[in-house]
């Protein structure tokens, strides 16, 4: 087994950058801003057949975003990204200077208008590739002022470079920092006794129950707005996601949902979307065109897509209501359903009770993919030592009668 098969094969959920030419590694890595408490490794002169020396940069349970991919490019050009999921290369490529970059490095023109002091257009430019990487230019779209490479190096290296949409994404740390959110908030709550279980708006007395709803300091606001923006970010990443156009929330908890999806998409990620919101009862004053029932509507056109996201799902009875009132947008389409928690739970009420789940109901129904940061198997998987044995079996009894999955 060659050298470079031994350090990949290792890993479970991560990427690994090989063909870096020697002595750029470090730079790589911290042109990556990896978690740090992400488990990496750097090997330096490497023996390569086709570069003769080379250095390479493993890191576990991360995902690169794209633009990731284009700085890596400008320092490391015709390197190769292993993708690794479940053990296996799910994704091999060939690093290349892309075409286009948009929003990663600033304009040296103090006088072109994405330098303005307000509001300024993000910066777009075109890729000159010379025959070295050394030869490499970028020309801004705008004023048409030309970037060199020895510029251009030197600020990917200086402290300021912070680009908005970079950061790896991690699908570990964004379960973590969530669950950490729900806990510390108080958003999970549980029966205060084997007598006095939550009675759900199904009916059904469950042993726990999850209230985005009390999170409302600015910390717990601060890890909703990073998870959620990060969850959706590396959905699209992946290709699970197509793009949107819009972040729906229905009322009343998916609104500030919604609205921390979207500042966080821009703050992080540089998408920008807009949002919107539905009553829950029609307006009957002022402008009755524009947001008589759906917030936000008036800047919607014909055709455009939806995401819409919420705090939980138990049977789904709320989401296909929410899924009607997007009718009267009519020309839409859903790309899917981004909630926080899912409860893993079949159709029905107390009594009845339905063979299909929610999430699996609203997919063939609708043809709607539904995402969860966090669902309850495995919540009850990280808390389940710190319940007596009676508190349990309550769990275990519950999701013997209601539930989708079995807990164990």
């Amino acid at each position: 087994m060659s050298e470079r098969e031994l350090l990949v094969r290792k890993i479970e959920n991560g990427v690994v950058i090989d063909h870096i030419p020697a002595g750029r590694a470090f730079q790589v890595l911290r042109l990556l801003k990896v978690d740090p408490d992400a488990r990496a490794l750097v090997a330096l002169n490497v023996d390569s057949r086709s570069m003769g020396t080379k250095d390479l940069v493993k890191v576990e349970g991360t995902y690169l975003t794209s633009k990731d991919i284009d700085i890596i490019a400008f320092v490391a050009p015709s390197a190769t990204l292993n993708i690794i999921h479940d053990w296996k290369v799910k994704e091999k490529r060939r690093i290349e200077l892309p075409r286009r970059v948009e929003g990663l490095f600033r304009c040296p023109n103090p006088l072109c208008q994405t330098n303005a002091k307000y509001t300024p257009p993000r910066t777009i430019f075109d890729v000159e590739a010379g025959q070295r990487i050394e030869e490499t230019r970028l020309h801004c779209t705008y004023c048409g002022s030309v970037t060199y490479y020895g510029t251009l190096l030197e600020y990917l290296n200086s402290s300021d470079f912070t680009a908005e949409g970079r950061g790896l994404v991690s699908q570990e740390k964004i379960e973590r920092v969530f669950l950490d959110a729900l806990i510390k908030g108080g958003a999970l709550r549980f029966q205060p006794d084997p007598k006095t279980p939550f009675i759900l708006k199904s009916g059904r007395p469950s042993p726990y129950f999850v209230n985005l709803g009390t999170l409302t300091d600015g910390e717990s606001l601060a890890k909703l707005k990073w998870a959620f923006a990060s969850y959706i970010a590396l959905l699209i990443e992946r290709g699970d996601l197509p793009d949107f156009d819009y972040v729906f929330g229905p009322s009343y908890k998916g609104i500030g949902l919604a609205a921390l999806a979207c500042e966080g998409l821009k703050e992080l990620y540089g998408m920008d979307k807009r949002y919107m919101y539905d009553r829950k009862e029609e307006k009957s004053y002022g402008d009755l065109t524009a947001d008589r029932v759906i917030v936000g509507a008036g800047y919607y056109k014909p055709g455009q897509r939806i995401l819409v996201v919420d705090d939980t799902i138990t049977t789904g009875a709320t989401k296909l209501d929410t899924f009607e009132k997007l009718r009267l947008l009519r020309d839409h389409k859903v790309v899917g359903l981004v909630i926080a928690v899912d409860r893993q739970e079949k159709m029905g009420d107390k009594d009845n009770i339905e063979p299909k789940g929610a999430v699996e109901n609203i997919k063939e129904e609708l043809g709607i993919r539904v995402f969860s940061i966090q669902n309850i198997k495995t919540i009850y998987g990280l808390i389940k030592d710190s319940l007596d044995a009676d508190m349990r079996r309550l769990w275990l009894d519950y999701y013997g009668k209601y539930g989708t999955v079995r807990l164990e």
